[in-house]
């Protein structure tokens, strides 16, 4: 099973300690069309805003694809709150290598209206992730967008640096 990550699940290091070494097999970044990446969800454990994509036509999110064994989803489903309804599967088509590919992703099931600012433990998983895997210019759009909306800033001097 193809798995699309877009939030903590790029960064190598949280995704291994949660599903497995070997449990997974990395394919490299994958861009979701029409898609883009939001906060919209309240975490009490990453005590801010966790990652969702949402619906938006034109725009993309670049994530991590994955291929996955069966073993990977219970942890991964619990990962990501299933059981208590926070998150649900969804099958997305994504770009891969010049291919398109159905792939299993997670979206928030109550989507608040406003969009509420990550902490800077999960931002740093998330930028961790996207400077591991993605492109530059989606890493350098990511900060920027994190800087103006929320004003975590201390991204912005790893980019400049």
């Amino acid at each position: 099973m193809y798995y699309f990550a877009y939030g903590s699940c790029m960064d190598a290091e949280s995704f291994s300690n949660t599903v497995g070494k070997e449990n997974y097999e990395v394919l490299g970044a994958a861009v979701l069309p029409d898609y883009r990446l939001a906060f919209n969800l309240y975490s009490e454990t990453r005590k801010g805003g966790v990652a969702d994509v949402v619906m938006s036509p034109g725009d993309q999110v670049e994530g991590v694809l994955y291929r996955l064994s069966p073993e990977a989803l219970p942890p991964l489903d619990q990962r990501e709150g299933v059981e208590l309804g926070r998150y649900r599967r969804v099958y997305v088509n994504v770009h891969w290598q010049g291919r398109v590919l159905s792939a299993m992703t997670y979206t928030v099931v109550e989507k608040l209206p406003d969009e509420i600012p990550p902490s800077m433990e999960y931002a740093r998983l998330v930028y961790n992730g996207a400077r591991q895997q993605l492109s530059d210019a989606y890493r350098k759009k990511l900060v920027r967008e994190w800087s103006e909306k929320f004003g975590l800033d201390d991204f912005l001097k790893k980019e400049d640096a």
